[in-house]
């Protein structure tokens, strides 16, 4: 589903991490940040996950079986007042660290926040592994003070 390019210019928008075989892929759908029309100081782009995952499932029907909520994923915007990104995600992504594929592909550069979103949380049941995943993440959160329950991590 994702365009490979070797543009350097940034990019935002929607994203998935589907784990197959041991291993994280991305699955995602960006836009040149120059594209993406500014509103309200904000950019992002229009298409959201559950318009997007019927086309990602077509694309690769190893993804039709489940639904646009399983896999854990995420959205990157920016933000005009302090020209920073925002990479809003499962809190699964940033756990696993996977969030520095994104910042690398999307060549978002050093002014991102990190901000857990439970509007991105995953739908699936953890596994016996991943149980105790959540108990630390509380105490390494702090609210960021946006809108919500968003979280920044530190």
């Amino acid at each position: 589903m994702e365009i490979v390019t070797t543009s350097q210019t940034p990019r935002l928008g929607i994203f998935w991490f589907v784990k197959t075989g041991g291993k994280h892929r991305l699955v995602s759908l960006a836009h040149d940040v120059g594209k993406v029309a500014s509103i309200g100081g904000f950019k992002t782009i229009e298409e959201g996950h559950v318009d997007v995952w019927s086309e990602a499932a077509v694309a690769d029907r190893s993804l039709a079986q489940y639904g646009y909520e399983y896999f854990p994923r995420g959205r990157v915007n920016w933000r005009e007042e302090d020209n920073a990104f925002l990479l809003l995600a499962d809190v699964r992504i940033f756990a696993l660290n996977l969030h520095t594929v994104v910042i690398d592909r999307w060549h978002l550069g050093d002014n991102v926040m990190l901000l857990e979103d439970p509007h991105h949380k995953t739908n699936r049941l953890p596994t016996s592994s991943e149980k105790g995943m959540h108990d630390w993440k509380a105490a390494d959160l702090h609210s960021s003070g946006h809108a919500g329950d968003r979280r920044q991590l530190r």
